[in-house]
């Protein structure tokens, strides 16, 4: 466990933002963590990177961004499928991986790891995650790689639209819409895929998309991307060598590894990335108070 000393559950002020003593406690749960999650990796020989507010929180706060209430972490696309496919069984016992392939309802193309899946008040949880009784998640993003040829790129983004309109049809009309099954016809023959009645339909439709996603690899590409924000019209694509190895930095009472090419990273991302800017982190801040209601 990690050692804190107990002014960290103190409340405090971070440039002008009253962080709470619970969120303290949140934040320690997370990074307990988040460690337990680089052991997996470690045993495993897989790579991982800080990424989105926890890479600028690692840079610009060397620790969280003071209204940012989560962890994030990416994998280039191999050693995301390869974290994947072993970290149910691998990480402690009460730990929770969800995504498309674990669960029904899930919406995204990318996983979090849960510490529980529920409000847990047992003694050796909040002794183990250090007072804090909510289930707190580490979201993990994969990174992938954009081909070099923009016909390709084009007819790649294309194609995940395509499904991606498929999906939000399916939410909001059902599967039985006309519409949608016109679509679906569409999609079977472009991808050259048969959806099966046997499995649900989400689930087959966000699993192609995470295929179309991972067309290319390493030796395709000059560049990198999230996937999902590139077919959505950012054009976001830093160099994949910002990639090539990571540096370990400090974060809160831990050390994180960031991308060697941070910088550049963190300037597609956000700009002038060292003022701070009060967003929330995008999110509804804090995310714990449906549980906190419960509670």
């Amino acid at each position: 466990m990690i050692d804190f000393p107990d002014s960290f559950f103190e409340g405090e002020y971070r440039d002008g933002f009253y962080v709470k003593p619970m969120m303290k406690r949140v934040w320690a749960a997370e990074m307990e963590t988040y460690l337990d999650i680089a052991e997996v990796c470690r045993q495993h020989q897989i790579r991982f990177f800080a990424d989105w507010g926890t890479l600028l929180g690692t840079v610009r706060h060397k620790g969280f961004v003071p209204w940012d209430d989560d962890m994030d972490i990416g994998m280039l696309r191999g050693d995301y499928m390869k974290f994947i496919s072993i970290a149910a069984k691998a990480l402690p016992e009460g730990y929770a991986m969800l995504n498309l392939h674990t669960d029904d309802d899930f919406d995204g193309l990318l996983s979090r790891v849960v510490n529980t899946k529920e409000i847990n008040l047992s003694e050796s949880h909040l002794e183990r995650f250090h007072g804090c009784p909510y289930a707190v998640g580490i979201d993990v993003f994969p990174i992938d790689y954009i081909p070099r040829d923009e016909k390709e790129e084009e007819v790649q983004k294309q194609l995940i639209k395509i499904v991606s309109t498929a999906e939000n049809m399916l939410v909001q009309e059902g599967k039985d819409s006309e519409e949608l099954q016109q679509l679906l016809e569409q999609i079977q023959q472009l991808c050259g895929v048969t959806f099966s009645e046997d499995k649900p339909l989400k689930r087959q439709l966000y699993g192609l998309a995470e295929q179309l996603c991972s067309l290319y690899s390493d030796e395709d590409a000059d560049c990198v991307t999230s996937m999902p924000d590139l077919v959505n019209g950012w054009d976001y694509r830093p160099s994949k060598s910002c990639y090539a190895k990571h540096i370990m930095m400090p974060f809160e009472n831990i050390e994180v590894p960031v991308p060697v090419g941070y910088d550049e990273v963190l300037k597609v991302k956000y700009g002038d990335y060292m003022t701070p800017v009060n967003c929330l982190g995008g999110h509804e801040y804090p995310f714990y108070a449906s549980q906190e209601k419960i509670l």
